[in-house]
């Protein structure tokens, strides 16, 4: 349970309340798949209470929403009880869409007021803070595809592949219009859009900031981007592969630390204008734990429909500079735009597990003063002798469920249930009959 938001806090959250006529305030939560829920509340109720619960089921489901068996202390033995939502009130935001009505992040804890161990914005605010015990200041920035698909058929209205085309996807513009006014109104930098390499997928460049800030963002904007889709008449989907002849959806994470005590980006070797030994480092721990932490990346068995050859999507442990087919691409460009740009993820990812995941992965490189392989100059999905990141989810689960470093960084608790979700959406997929099944063998047979 959480005490009442009193003082400074109170007083602003108060005034933000009155001068936009706020009338409902939705609670936000982030659970495992990286989803936005919650519960819409009364502006008054939000004002003077000080227990906001929700059923802990909401961390028992799958993505068909069927319950999983129990684990992490909740399930049928203990009712699933009640966790409770502690409102972060830094986060208090318009929802442009919908008259009178602000949203704000929660962190979750059970009925003591401990942080409960499934929580994933608490997991990256602990990540964020060690990255800053160790000097630093991270700054991240992502980058999303996503399609936007007639809700009857399923499929692009338009099947003209647009890439950064100008012209092809002015159908889309209306959506894309609304969606960037909408993270315009809240504060949310949108440092670009286009049309990506698949018929009716977008792309939007999100600004960079601090990691728990730019995971929160993430998840308003899919929310903005599902509700301002369906306003126009599409269905917005980050499902990994949706289109088998169209190219997937990922999410890339940007990704640089500035030292605390210089204000300098520490990634840049500034003398040399090149990438530093603590940028080496840190790619070096990325990469190392690149394989191990994939099933957080890519948590579906869809995703892995993506991560094919040629596709743009790494299918090897491998970076290089400025290269888009290897799992972490390198960008010198001064204090200003040197960073890492992890490239595994399917748009689908959790953000902050994602994000929490990487920076420590990337700080265990800085600790260990680890040293990469040499740059990718060539082909690397002809490069056999580069490490093969898993090709599913039963391959990624079993390294995940293994590796020391991921129930380091995101506790026991979430990676057992992470694994738990894996083998079951795999047992699922693995007892689907498709229409391509049924067309190829219903009369051949």
């Amino acid at each position: 349970m959480r005490e009442a938001i009193s003082g400074d806090e109170a007083r602003t959250v108060d005034r933000f309340l009155d001068d936009n006529a706020i009338e409902t305030v939705e609670l936000a939560v982030v659970d495992l798949m990286g989803a936005i829920r919650g519960k819409r509340i009364p502006a008054q109720v939000f004002r003077r209470s000080t227990e906001f619960a929700l059923s802990s089921g909401m961390y028992c489901v799958d993505y068909g929403l069927d319950v999983l068996p129990p684990g992490g202390g909740y399930g049928w033995a203990s009712g699933y009880p009640d966790v409770f939502l502690v409102p972060d009130p830094t986060t208090l935001r318009l929802v442009p869409w919908r008259p009178a009505t602000a949203l704000v992040f929660c962190d979750v804890v059970d009925r003591t007021g401990r942080p409960l161990p499934l929580d994933a914005r608490q997991i990256l605010r602990r990540a964020q803070e060690g990255v800053q015990r160790a000097g630093f200041d991270a700054s991240v920035g992502l980058e999303t595809e996503f399609y936007l698909l007639d809700p009857d058929s399923l499929r692009p209205r338009h099947s003209r592949v647009p890439l950064y085309s100008l012209h092809d996807d002015s159908y889309l513009w209306p959506v894309i219009r609304d969606v960037q006014a909408a993270l315009h109104a809240v504060g949310v930098v949108v440092e670009a859009s286009g049309a990506e390499y698949g018929a009716g997928q977008v792309e939007i460049n999100l600004g960079h900031s601090s990691p728990l800030t730019a995971a929160d963002d993430l998840l308003f904007f899919r929310y903005a981007v599902k509700q301002t889709a369906a306003a126009h008449g599409y269905l917005a989907t980050f499902m990994a592969k949706p289109c088998a002849e169209s190219s997937g959806s990922g999410l890339h994470v940007h990704q640089s630390l500035r030292s605390r005590e210089t204000g300098r980006n520490a990634f840049w070797d500034g003398e040399n204008d090149e990438l530093s030994g603590r940028g080496r480092s840190y790619l070096a721990g990325l990469l190392r734990h690149a394989a191990e932490t994939c099933h957080v990346a890519v948590p579906t068995p869809n995703g892995y429909k993506r991560s094919v050859g040629y596709s743009f999507a790494p299918t090897r442990v491998a970076w290089g500079f400025d290269h888009r087919s290897v799992a972490v691409r390198a960008l010198v460009h001064g204090d200003g735009g040197t960073r890492l740009e992890h490239r595994v993820a399917t748009a689908d990812a959790n953000p902050h597990l994602l994000v929490a995941t990487q920076l420590l992965a990337g700080l265990a490189g800085l600790e260990e003063e680890l040293e990469p392989p040499p740059p990718t100059t060539t082909d690397v999905y002809a490069d056999d002798d580069a490490e093969p990141l898993p090709r599913g989810v039963a391959e990624a689960v079993t390294l995940f469920d293994g590796s020391k470093f991921a129930r380091s960084a995101l506790g026991d608790e979430v990676t057992e249930a992470l694994c738990l979700l894996g083998r079951a959406e795999q047992a699922v997929a693995d007892a689907e009959v498709s229409d391509w099944e049924r067309r190829r063998y219903l009369e051949s047979v």
